[in-house]
């Protein structure tokens, strides 16, 4: 199992080498569930033990959050919860 550390690690790479907008990286500490359904994505339906790395994006009239799912075993980003919706991963 990945660390706090090295999941905020991987979500902030994640986000730089994909060009993500964002005004600041971890307002909120990482977060930890177990035995969390997955909802969406190619992982959809399992039962994992997830991380939670939150960001905020400049929005229209204020920031948004957004939420980062990684698996705590492998550090596999899993999707994106935006304030609408998910993104799946490719």
């Amino acid at each position: 199992m990945i660390t706090k550390e090295k999941a905020k690690e991987i979500a902030e790479s994640f986000i730089k080498n994909r060009k993500l907008e964002y005004v600041r990286l971890n307002h909120a500490p990482v977060s930890f569930y177990e035995n969390d359904e997955i909802l969406h994505g190619k992982r959809k339906g399992e039962i994992l033990d997830v991380y939670v790395y939150h960001y905020t994006m400049p929005g229209v009239l204020e920031e948004t959050g957004n939420l980062i799912y990684l698996d705590a075993k492998t550090g596999e980003i899993l999707c994106i919860q935006t304030h609408h919706w998910y993104l799946d991963i490719e």
